[in-house]
């Protein structure tokens, strides 16, 4: 899911909210607004607008109206934001009318002067924040941030040099924005609706007091805020100067003087790298949870699971060890045993599978030779011995004995006498067939060489 970049504007009984959607080439625009009689009916609209869910990489957020804060501009020999967190309350407990101990205190980047640096530094009652939390369906994680009005714009208006006239239904606020910060500003606060009249005469007047300020004259406009009548933007469009619709390259010429602050929110939210440089009053107390941390609880008993899960494995796999190493113990006992059951009892030991393995060659030779089933090579040769009638003179010169066959060279007196050798022993039933490969007259012709192969019956075969 796309991250969106979320601003919301509550004034009186009407909550603004403005999501930004960056998508590829563009920026998606979702602006809307409800009405609310209490905090749960404003928590219930932003759900709805929100469309009932919030996505882990969204980002909320929302200001105070500028007559709850106090502003100071103050100056420091050092720009350490450690150092000058530390210095603050001690600075600010000589110029506020206000105990600190009931007061949030956020600032802004110092600015490098001639022979210091510059901080701005705002105050606010906790009560505030804790009475603006009310208003949101899960106040624990959203907003992610509470800035300042109209400090808030800075980071979209604060690209070009204009005056700032905000007008909210209870307070008219007058900013010059000038070398990118909030040069200075006025307040007009109220009660009550202010009327038209009132509201142009302090436009007019604190509008050329902070031209005068810096020596500049006809700094174009902005106009936003539902205090907007359209009398107010008549009589300023009427003053030749010029009103800049902000942020149009996202938003058109045609963003709602009521729907700007919301939707400037988001922008400037959108638009600023280092969250760091804005204020935030999401401090202490009232700072906002991560959804890791919400879910902190859950991890740390899906971490014992995985624990005891790793520590039964491990458990397991020992058990499993001492099991194998007793198994290996009696194995050995046994090879031991059937060691010296099988060897001599002097046998020295030395290697104990070797020696068995050695052994076992030896026993399979003896096998081989005396045969089992009564087909070894003692017994063919006994049969041999039995078979060849003693009146027939043989000479039997090599014999070759394999599990399957047996090779006789020898010589006898004549021809005949080799075919009824061959006649005598293809009677046998330990011989499957008998075959002259070979018979010829010896070199002094006094008798014949011959060569015989015995084919024997294998596996049992009769």
């Amino acid at each position: 899911m796309s991250k969106r970049y979320i601003g919301i504007d509550l004034e009186g009984t009407d909550v603004r909210l403005a999501a930004l959607t960056v998508l590829p080439g563009r920026i998606d625009v979702v602006l809307a607004s409800r009405n609310y009689a209490s905090p749960q009916e404003a928590a219930a609209a932003i759900r709805e607008m929100l469309g009932d869910e919030m996505s882990f990489g969204d980002r909320l957020v929302t200001a105070l109206p500028c007559r709850v804060g106090l502003f100071r501009r103050l100056h420091f020999p050092f720009r350490d934001k450690g150092k000058i967190r530390a210095a603050l309350p001690l600075e600010l407990a000589a110029q506020l009318p206000v105990p600190l101990e009931d007061q949030l205190i956020t600032f802004l980047p110092p600015r490098a002067r001639e022979n210091d640096y510059e901080v701005d530094v705002i105050v606010v009652n906790r009560l505030e924040v804790d009475d603006l939390l009310l208003h949101f369906p899960d106040p624990e994680q959203h907003p992610r941030r509470i800035d300042f009005f109209p400090f808030g714009l800075l980071p979209v208006l604060g690209e070009q040099e204009g005056v700032l006239i905000y007008c909210r239904r209870l307070e008219v606020v007058v900013a010059l924005i000038y070398e990118g910060m909030i040069w200075d500003y006025r307040l007009l606060p109220g009660t009550s609706e202010l009327a038209e009249e009132e509201v142009l005469d302090f436009i007019s007047n604190q509008v050329s007091q902070l031209e005068n300020a810096i020596g500049r004259q006809g700094l174009p406009l902005w106009v936003i805020g539902a205090g907007v009548t359209k009398g107010v933007l008549s009589e300023l469009r009427q003053s030749e100067r010029t009103i800049l619709s902000p942020a149009e390259d996202v938003f058109g010429p045609d963003l709602k003087s009521d729907m700007a602050p919301a939707a400037l929110l988001a922008l400037a939210e959108l638009r600023t790298s280092k969250k760091a440089e804005q204020l935030n009053f999401r401090q202490g107390e009232f700072a906002a949870r991560g959804q890791w941390e919400a879910f902190r609880s859950k991890l740390v008993a899906a971490a014992v699971l995985l624990l005891l899960v790793v520590v039964g494995g491990v458990f397991s796999m020992y058990l499993g060890y001492l099991q194998k190493t007793r198994e290996d113990s009696m194995l050995k006992q046994q090879i031991m045993r059937i060691f010296h059951q099988t060897l001599p009892a002097n046998t020295k030991i030395v290697d104990v599978p070797l020696q068995m393995e050695s052994q076992l060659n030896q026993l399979q030779q003896q096998v081989q030779l005396f045969g089992l089933g009564g087909q070894g090579a003692a017994t063919v040769l006994q049969n041999l011995s039995s078979l060849i009638d003693p009146s027939i003179r043989v000479d039997l010169q090599e014999f070759n004995f394999s599990t399957d066959s047996v090779r006789l060279l020898g010589n006898t007196d004549s021809f005949e006498t080799v075919n009824r050798i061959a006649e005598l022993l293809g009677k046998d039933r330990l011989f499957k067939k008998v075959e002259i490969v070979d018979a010829k007259l010896a070199a002094d012709n006094s008798q014949v060489d011959f060569e015989l192969q015995l084919q024997l019956y294998g596996g049992g075969e009769r």
